[in-house]
């Protein structure tokens, strides 16, 4: 997905994905977060480094220094498995199956581990399998970097959103739209080189147009998922991050780069607002 990968890097201009908002007695930055990173490309943008000194508390999609393994797969894995007596090949039909099965093989992994698990689950699991053979980590991603400072600080971190509400954007998933979310998958694992490459290269420059007409492609492919995903998040986030506007403290809001551009990104939201956004 186009929201898991790029490299951090100053822009040619001086701009990256990070940006300030100021509030009536303090100071709001917004920094643009991927999830996953190669090693040798995870340096953080030296003003996001500055903010999260100034920062009462950073603010996250979730409280990575709080997060369970069981509360990542749920406690019963009931989200992610299928119901007793069906398997995933049944639930993707002959085609996508062949299609998932055949993804499958150069990574090692036998379609067996998969047979119980909701499509949904075996979609995200396929698109984190290929990223880790490309060289990304999560340990190097902008997340969790900044949440292994702030453990080592001792500094707070304030989560937008639960695990329980992050899987359950696709646990409730109907299995066609389940479906159409696996082919959706398969087919941009196909150019999984080229699609990493457009965002590193939008994420260099501090392209926000490009960023933004990668995601307008996101959405026309798959509008409803897309919408959740984003558009519904910002809103639901929005109260929080405007509220904190009021305080006399400054924080730092990490979210994935793809909240904050495009005309339903959190920076326009609160340029709608009345605030003042400021890229960097």
């Amino acid at each position: 997905m186009l929201w898991g990968v790029a490299a951090i890097a100053m822009a040619d201009g001086g701009h990256h994905s990070f940006w300030s908002v100021k509030g009536a007695h303090n100071t709001l930055y917004l920094l643009g977060s991927v999830h996953v990173l190669k090693p040798e490309d995870s340096d953080l943008p030296p003003d996001s480094l500055r903010a999260y000194d100034n920062a009462k508390a950073l603010v996250m999609e979730l409280d990575l220094n709080n997060i369970s393994v069981e509360s990542l797969l749920g406690t019963d894995l009931s989200e992610e498995m299928l119901p007793e007596g069906h398997t995933l090949a049944e639930a993707l039909g002959p085609a996508a199956y062949g299609k998932f099965v055949a993804h499958l093989q150069p990574l090692g992994v036998e379609p067996d581990f998969f047979n119980q698990f909701q499509p949904w689950f075996a979609a995200i699991s396929l698109e984190q399998l290929e990223l880790a053979r490309m060289g990304f980590e999560s340990g190097s991603g902008v997340d969790e970097q900044f949440a292994a400072r702030a453990q080592t600080d001792h500094k707070p971190i304030i989560a937008l959103e639960t695990v329980e509400q992050q899987l359950g954007i696709f646990a409730h998933l109907s299995l066609d739209e389940q479906r159409r979310f696996m082919l959706y998958t398969l087919d941009d694992a196909e150019d999984t080189a080229g699609a990493t490459d457009a965002v590193i290269s939008a994420w260099r420059t501090g392209d926000t147009k490009s960023l933004e007409q990668l995601l307008s492609e996101s959405y026309a492919q798959y509008p409803e998922l897309f919408r959740m995903l984003t558009t519904d998040r910002n809103r639901a986030w929005l109260p929080v991050i405007t509220g904190l506007l009021h305080e006399d403290q400054d924080y730092l809001v990490i979210v994935g780069a793809l909240h904050l551009v495009g005309k339903d990104g959190i920076v326009q939201l609160l340029q709608q607002q009345g605030f003042q956004v400021v890229q960097h």
